[in-house]
């Protein structure tokens, strides 16, 4: 059964409220019957005051094409869907406002409860559950007291399935628009098909691999496969930074970049790296952090730690692998996961100018749950999120021939 709208806005933050309210300014003016998700993407698309998921669409969108391009397709994907939604039949008056939908009240549903979840609010509604409990003597905590974040709304929203049929329409990806508003990254390069109503356009020649990347990758003049020299370079330009320069590539193909990238940095194949990261040693201990072999792990860090006391070169970059190996375990984490991120964080501390860490994770939830377990570890990891969207095996890497 629909939900009244005055009901709803009392879940929701001002800054929500007024995307609510919006989204059911849409639905009156189209005469439907229910405020739905669709109509909220709407709202917040041409909300000048909030831009959030306009200015994340920007940096997630496809770059084989310009933006205003790319939003258009957008503006008609929607607008079709939204054609199709069922208008009122009842002659109700104009004062009344379209309740808002099952779906577009559960998204809300879930913006409160992940919102709950989050590290950085737990222990503020920890603090609310117990001044709830003494005032009320109630011993559940309510979850409409929880107001619901713009931010929280707008991500619970993408994860509906015809909002994100219509994104992927025009293009867009939802999980990488989620990216894109949790972790703010410069623009990426992508190689993706051309949205649906885009795809009888000419298709526009790639751009050449050894123009206007930077960081004289010399890797990158006309050999190779594209998505995996890609993925090279962008982790590349990570590892060179002062500050957050511990890559964790995220996504359904990140765990395959990260084997052959460490692949081929072991093999020391020249053009991998910057320049001045040239020799740089990796170590691999995700086996072992599988293993759940606490002995294995300790003596494999001391001896990590011992060649990067020793190391004369750029340095050494650890490899931890899957986040799995922190979040699957059977004893919920326990001292073993403590102890490997403590240990790898006082390395890095130690030797912060010669010492990098790089992993993957499948999955944003997986990340969540890391963090959740381990709710420092990003700051003391100096951690930078890498969406990998695309992937080729490493055997594709082949050095040119001299003629």
């Amino acid at each position: 059964m629909p939900t009244p709208v005055t009901a709803a806005r009392q879940c929701l933050t001002p800054e929500a409220g007024k995307a609510l309210d919006e989204a059911v300014t849409v639905a009156k003016r189209r005469g439907h019957a229910q405020t739905t998700s669709l109509h909220a993407v709407s709202a917040l698309l041409s909300l000048p005051s909030s831009s959030i998921l306009r200015d994340a669409c920007c940096r997630s969108r496809n770059s084989a094409y310009s933006p205003r391009l790319q939003f258009k397709a957008l503006d008609l994907c929607l607008s079709v869907s939204l054609d199709r939604a069922p208008s009122s039949h009842n002659n109700v008056s104009s004062d009344q406002e379209p309740p808002v939908s099952n779906s577009f009240m559960a998204a809300i549903k879930r913006s409160q409860a992940n919102q709950r979840r989050h590290p950085d609010n737990f222990h503020f509604y920890h603090q609310q559950q117990q001044q709830q409990q003494q005032l009320q003597n109630q011993q559940t905590f309510s979850v409409s007291a929880v107001k619901v974040e713009l931010q929280h709304l707008v991500l619970s929203i993408l994860d509906d399935p015809v909002v994100s049929r219509v994104f992927a329409e025009a293009g867009f990806r939802s999980s990488e628009i989620k990216i894109a508003i949790l972790r703010p990254l410069p623009n990426l390069f992508r190689s993706r098909g051309p949205p649906v109503f885009l795809c009888n356009l000419p298709e526009q020649p790639r751009r050449g691999f050894g123009i206007g990347l930077g960081l004289g990758f010399p890797f990158l003049n006309g050999f190779g496969e594209e998505d995996e020299i890609d993925n090279f370079r962008r982790i590349g330009e990570i590892l060179v930074r002062s500050k957050g320069k511990n890559p964790l590539l995220l996504g359904a193909c990140a765990n395959d970049a990260l084997r052959n990238f460490t692949d081929t940095v072991e093999k020391q194949r020249e053009g991998v790296l910057p320049l001045e990261l040239a020799g740089l040693r990796v170590f691999c201990i995700g086996k072992e952090l599988m293993s759940g072999d606490s002995e294995v792990v300790s003596l494999r860090l001391k001896q990590i730690a011992v060649i990067v006391e020793e190391c004369v070169g750029p340095g050494v970059v650890v490899s931890f692998g899957e986040l799995n190996g922190f979040v699957n375990d059977e004893d919920g984490g326990g001292g073993f996961g403590e102890g490997v991120v403590r240990e790898l964080g006082k390395l890095l501390n130690i030797h912060y100018d010669k010492f990098w860490l790089v992993g993957s994770s499948a999955s944003y939830e997986s990340y969540l749950k890391f963090l959740g377990r381990f709710p420092s570890v990003e700051k003391d990891w100096d951690l930078q999120i890498l969406p990998i969207t695309s992937v080729k095996p490493a055997e594709s890497y082949q050095k040119p021939r001299s003629r």
